[in-house]
């Protein structure tokens, strides 16, 4: 399993944390299971965290992810922050995919601008 999801109680937000090799199954899994665990949270701000991860994903795959993602009943709804590192973010296209689907997600390369931009939206 390349996956942990686990609610942060002091920030109050979902995280999924990504690492070592990930595969589609793994995305899967861990949509599903922030959507059956935490998709009742309004709103749900999710830290999907991506920097120890090698997406091994296919380009059509990751575009049916994020599709996927972003149509997710329990999921559709978050306000998503993906952290990734500096020189390369391993979930491009499937952010792309999921915001052409209409899922609010924003990309940053610090955890303390990811968390910044998901307390805005608790705090409105």
């Amino acid at each position: 399993m390349g996956f942990q999801i686990r609610f942060d109680h002091s920030a109050r937000i979902v995280r999924a944390t990504f690492f070592g090799q990930v595969e589609l199954e793994d995305k899967l899994n861990a949509a599903q299971q922030v959507a059956e665990k935490y998709g009742h949270l309004q709103p749900l701000p999710l830290l999907v965290d991506v920097r120890e991860a090698e997406i091994l994903l296919t380009l059509e795959e990751r575009k049916a992810f994020g599709q996927f993602a972003a149509r997710l009943p329990g999921l559709r709804h978050a306000r998503t922050a993906v952290l990734h590192a500096p020189e390369i973010n391993a979930n491009v296209v499937i952010n792309d995919w999921a915001r052409n689907e209409g899922m609010l997600l924003g990309e940053f390369i610090t955890e303390h601008m990811a968390l910044s931009w998901l307390a805005a939206d608790v705090v409105t």
